[in-house]
């Protein structure tokens, strides 16, 4: 009996001291990974739209997040858009950051996270000759959202050899958000316009008119 006690009292001090440990080195590291994490979104952000010098957060009337991207501080009109989307690959969840022109086309894409097969699926990420970026991330570029699929589906989008789940989970996650941020924001357009003609009638109703 007293050996149990004691040797349950061992383990609880290791299991003290290890908890008390992992905690200090999350304290110590948590803002260094943090700082790491939004370099990388910040080099992300600028390498689909390297027009942009200012981004803003913003949120569509349906609840898609997104960035505005714009040329000056004065933020007089935005030169595209910023979105992230996910898609479920051969072996992980693929995240992709791309960039909307103002005519709702694709600008540029980032596979930001990814872990594919070796040699397969890792392939989405690698450039060929002295391209400066990967292959497979230039096909997307200027693509309206009816020519975001691969070619085993029809499409223009030449897929990975080897690994046509990967190439697929790509073009339909960026597809699928790109027709969603559309449908979402152009309505949220709509009604602007909508609202700002409502109120420039009223004004030419009500005329110059003033109250005696």
């Amino acid at each position: 009996m007293k050996f149990i006690l004691k040797l349950g009292l061992i383990l609880m001090v290791y299991t003290l001291i290890a908890g008390v440990s992992l905690g200090f080195i999350n304290k110590v590291t948590k803002p260094k990974i943090e700082e790491q994490q939004r370099m990388e979104r910040e080099r992300a952000q600028k390498e689909v739209l390297p027009e942009a010098l200012v981004f803003v957060e913003d949120t569509t009337s349906g609840g898609l997040d997104y960035l505005i991207g714009y040329d000056s501080e004065g933020r007089t009109s935005p030169v595209g858009y910023i979105l992230t989307t996910f898609g479920d690959g051969f072996s992980s969840k693929i995240k992709t950051i791309f960039s909307v022109t103002t005519d709702f086309k694709v600008g540029a894409i980032e596979i930001v996270y990814q872990e594919e097969t070796p040699g397969l699926g890792t392939r989405c990420v690698e450039i060929k000759g002295d391209s400066p970026e990967p292959w497979f991330e230039m096909q997307f570029d200027s693509r309206s959202p009816q020519d975001l699929l691969v070619d085993k589906d029809g499409g223009n989008i030449t897929s990975i050899t080897g690994a046509t789940i990967t190439s697929r989970a790509i073009a339909n996650s960026v597809q699928e958000k790109l027709e969603e941020f559309k449908n979402e924001l152009g309505a949220s357009k709509e009604d602007s316009i909508l609202i700002t003609s409502e109120v420039r009638d009223s004004i030419e109703i009500g005329g110059d008119n003033e109250p005696d």
